[in-house]
C-alpha cells in the first residue's frame, strides 16, 4: 500500500473575502470541483458550519466560514452548470449547503453513489474508496474534532485537506467506468434526485407526514394517529425555532405515549411513565392544548407507514427482494441501488390499491426498465 505524499495534505487556508472572490473567478472555469464540509451538530437542530474544503485538481483550499463574510461569488460557483461538484456521501453536506447558502451544489456527482453502480458496495467509505481506486491509505483520526474552535490545529487542517485531495482523480476514474459500462445516465438520474430531495423547502405540509416514520405508530387508531400527526408537526416547529435536536424537545416514545393515552390534564400526564423531564417542565401546556383541541373537518389518518405486513405482502416482498438481488448480481451493482426495502414496500402498497403495477417516482426511468418484466411476473396484476 502506498503512503500519502505530502502534497495531498498541503492546503491554502482562505480567511478573507478578497482571496475567496479571486479564487471563485478561477473555479468558474473548472470542469470538476471537489467539495466537502466540516460541521458540528451535537446540541442543535441546524448544523453549524466549521469549514468548507475545495479542491480544483491542483490545490486544496480550506474556506473559513467563521471569518469570511461575503459568499456571493462562491454561491455563483455552486450553481454554475458547467462546473461539476463532486462530493462523497453527500446527504449531510447537502443539508449544510442548503442551510448556509439556501441552495445545494449543482450539477452534482456523489462518488459513494457512483461507486455503488460499479460494484463497490452501497456505502463504501471515502477511506476505502481511496484505497480501492488509488491504492492509498487515508487517516480518519480527526473525525470527532471540534471544527468550530479557532485556531484549528495543523492536524485538523491537514485532515480536512485530505478529504478533497483525492476526489478529482477518483471522480475522473468513476466517470470513465460509468461511461464504459453504460451506466452514466443511471448515475446522473440518481444525482438529480438527490439534488431535488435536498432542495425541497421543508414546511408544515411536509412536517404533517413525519408521524408516519415513528416506530410503533401502526398500533394507534385514527384519532390517536391524528394526535400524533399534530404533535410531530409541533415538535418540528419548536426544534427549528429553538435550534435544538428533536429529541431535546420530545422523544419519539413520548409522542407515541401521549397520542395513545390522549391525556387532558396535568395529573393524567403524570400517570404516563418515562416521559422526558424536558417535555414535562417546558412544554406540558402546549402539548395538552394540542391534544384537547378538536381535530376539525379534515379526514383522520387511517394508518401509519410501518404497520406489520400481511403474510401475502411479506411473501411478495421477499420475492421482489430476491429478484432485485439476482438482477443486481448480474449487473454487478449494489442491490440497494436498484431498489431498497422502503421503495419496494411503497410499490407493493400502491400497486395493490390500484390493481396494477404502480412505480414510485424514484423507481421510474432506468429502474422500471430493468425491473418491470420480472416484477410483472411476480405480482401478476391484470391477469
Amino acid at each position: 500500500m502506498m503512503t500519502l505524499s505530502q502534497a495531498l495534505t498541503e492546503y491554502v487556508l482562505v480567511t478573507d473575502n478578497n482571496t475567496l472572490a479571486e479564487l471563485c473567478v478561477q473555479w468558474q472555469h473548472c470542469s470538476v470541483l471537489a467539495l466537502d464540509t466540516e460541521f458540528i451538530r451535537i446540541d442543535t437542530f441546524h448544523p453549524r458550519l466549521g469549514l468548507i474544503q475545495v479542491c480544483d485538481g491542483q490545490t486544496n483550499y480550506l474556506l473559513d466560514p467563521l471569518a469570511i463574510t461575503h459568499w456571493a461569488a462562491f454561491s455563483n460557483v455552486l450553481d454554475n452548470p458547467r462546473v461539476l461538484k463532486s462530493l462523497h456521501s453527500c446527504s449531510e453536506d447537502l443539508v449544510v449547503f442548503k442551510g448556509f447558502f439556501g441552495k445545494v451544489p449543482t450539477p452534482l456527482f456523489d462518488t459513494q453513489r457512483a461507486a455503488a453502480f460499479l460494484g463497490y458496495g452501497y456505502s463504501i467509505s471515502y477511506q476505502n474508496l481511496v484505497k480501492e481506486v488509488l491504492g492509498l491509505e487515508v487517516s480518519k483520526d480527526q473525525t470527532r474534532s471540534d471544527w468550530l474552535r479557532r485556531p484549528l490545529s495543523a492536524e485538523q487542517l491537514a485532515y480536512a485537506a485530505l478529504d478533497v485531495a483525492c476526489m478529482p482523480q477518483i471522480t475522473d476514474f468513476l466517470q470513465e467506468k460509468l461511461a464504459s459500462t453504460g451506466r452514466y445516465g443511471w448515475a446522473v438520474h440518481e444525482f438529480e434526485q438527490m439534488v431535488a430531495g435536498a432542495s425541497l423547502e421543508s414546511g408544515s405540509t411536509e412536517w404533517s407526514k413525519y408521524y408516519q416514520s415513528l416506530g410503533m405508530s401502526w398500533r394507534l387508531n385514527p384519532l390517536q394517529l391524528a394526535t400524533l400527526q399534530r404533535l410531530c408537526a409541533w415538535r418540528e416547529k419548536v426544534a427549528r425555532e429553538k435550534d435544538k435536536p428533536r429529541s431535546w424537545i420530545a422523544k419519539d416514545a413520548d409522542l407515541i405515549a401521549l397520542s395513545e393515552r390522549r391525556p387532558v390534564s396535568e395529573s393524567e400526564v403524570q400517570k404516563i411513565p418515562d416521559l422526558s423531564k424536558q417535555l414535562m417542565h417546558k412544554f406540558l401546556t402546549e402539548v395538552l392544548q394540542i391534544i384537547v383541541t378538536p381535530h376539525g373537518g379534515e379526514p383522520l389518518p387511517q394508518s401509519a407507514a410501518d404497520q406489520p405486513l400481511t403474510p401475502a405482502t411479506r411473501a411478495q416482498l421477499k420475492r421482489c427482494q430476491e429478484e432485485v438481488a439476482s438482477i443486481a448480481l448480474d449487473l454487478g451493482i449494489a442491490p440497494e441501488v436498484l431498489a431498497r426495502k422502503k421503495q419496494l414496500l411503497l410499490l407493493l402498497t400502491e400497486s395493490a390499491a390500484a390493481g396494477k403495477l404502480v412505480w414510485p417516482q424514484d423507481m421510474r426511468q432506468w429502474r422500471q426498465e430493468v425491473l418491470e418484466s420480472r416484477f410483472a411476473s411476480i405480482l401478476k396484476y391484470g391477469e
